[in-house]
């Protein structure tokens, strides 16, 4: 089921007319450096310009330069679309890529509250080491919600999602608030899951997911080139921890909020961390 433009952001909850390209315009759902051209981009009438205009400057680029996105989407020569050059042609701490794209990548992963740590193995060999401030992890939970709550908004208003899902319900204005103006303010960071398997084939591309519902609760994921990226969307921010944890350890998942541990709970978190959930067909696309 594929619902109609609704022509009101997403995000600020504005009119967004499709037809009033200065209010609103296409949005790509992951950015378009990372070889997104026209395979998950939001139409006119979803995000308002002010709105898509504030993410490309203050949360996407936190999104872009973490660490293990970024290293993957290097290794596997990913084109960036806008100058038609690589993304990155060297991995910061490390050196260059290799002269032909990566298939597999091996990985040890070192974490500390302020800190994220990649030991790379194969195909090149190296330490990259990036610091974190609980509020520069506040600006990746920002930008990683972005991501989950507009790929489901693709699933709605472009490419089709099993059941109707109304995104201006308001089960959703916590994210939404979180997202575009980052409150609550005090407290801690809106905590979401990482997860890159140690040893892994590369895929050149990203998988898109329905929303998840699990007991009253709204849960999105995506894998980008190898993360998978999973949240809580619909949940205050004050029980977003609780919904996220399990009584089994997951010595591979990450919670990040404002700091970075391993999580517990959810033994995989693709392709069906969810049992109890509604299981729905996900979406892959190549770039």
């Amino acid at each position: 089921m594929v619902l109609p433009v609704p022509g009101c952001c997403i995000w600020c909850r504005e009119p967004a007319p499709p037809s009033d390209r200065e209010r609103t315009d296409r949005s790509h759902v992951l950015h378009q450096c990372l070889g997104n051209a026209d395979e998950q981009v939001l139409p006119p009438g979803v995000v308002c310009r002010p709105c898509n205009g504030y993410f490309g400057v203050k949360l996407d680029p936190a999104l872009l330069e973490f660490p293990p996105l970024l290293t993957n989407a290097a290794l596997l020569e990913v084109i960036n679309l806008r100058g038609k050059k690589l993304f990155r042609d060297f991995v910061p701490g490390v050196g260059r890529i290799p002269d032909t794209p990566s298939e597999v990548i091996e990985v040890s992963i070192g974490v500390a509250p302020a800190k994220l740590v990649l030991d790379l193995r194969r195909p090149i060999v190296g330490r990259y080491e990036v610091p974190y401030s609980p509020k520069r992890l506040r600006v990746l939970s920002r930008a990683v919600h972005k991501l989950l709550v507009e790929s489901i908004a693709w699933q709605v208003y472009v490419h089709g999602h099993a059941e109707p899902v109304d995104l201006f319900d308001s089960a959703f204005d916590p994210v939404r608030r979180w997202v575009r103006r980052g409150e609550p303010h005090q407290g801690a960071a809106r905590p979401w899951l990482w997860q890159l398997p140690p040893e892994q084939d590369l895929l050149q591309g990203w998988r898109v997911e329905p929303l998840y519902l699990v007991r009253g609760r709204g849960f999105a994921r995506m894998r980008v080139f190898g993360n998978w990226f999973f949240a809580d969307v619909t949940s205050e921010n004050r029980d977003v921890l609780s919904s996220l944890s399990e009584s089994k350890p997951a010595p591979d998942i990450f919670r990040i909020a404002d700091s970075i541990a391993p999580s517990r709970g959810w033994g995989s978190l693709g392709p069906n961390p969810l049992p109890s959930a509604k299981n729905q067909p996900g979406h892959e696309d190549k770039s």
